[in-house]
Formats: structure tokens, sequence, C-alpha cells
């Protein structure tokens, strides 16, 4: 660690590389939940859509009469 501290300048250096990684990092985490939750709110609407589209063609079907016994 401490070849690693004066490759990057120091103690204080190889602190703020690292918290610089953790900024980085935690951007694209939350990037990427940001997108994930864009994606399934669409993703939802579509499926509540064509669950509504499929139930109105099924409600504008006739029925069919039932053979008499």
């Amino acid at each position: 660690m401490t070849k690693e501290a004066a490759k990057r300048g120091g103690p204080a250096a190889l602190r703020y590389f690292y918290l610089g990684q953790g900024v980085i990092i935690g951007g694209a985490l939350t990037s990427s939940a940001i997108a994930g939750t864009v994606a399934y709110d669409k993703w939802s609407k579509r499926r509540a859509a064509a669950e509504t589209a499929t139930e109105a063609a099924a409600s504008e079907r006739p029925l069919t009469p039932r053979p008499a016994q």
C-alpha cells in the first residue's frame, strides 16, 4: 500500500484517488438504477395497456349460444 501511495503522490493523494473512484462508481450505480426504474415504468404501462386492450376485445366478442339439452 505504501508503494501505491508513493505512486499517487502520498497518503492524502491516495485517499482522494479512492474517494474519486467511489464517486464515479456511485454515479454509475445511481444512473443505472434510474435507467432501470424508467424502463420498468415503461414496461408496466405497456403491459397495463395490453391487458386493457385484451379485456376490451374479449368483451366485444358475441356470446355463443349453448345448445339446447
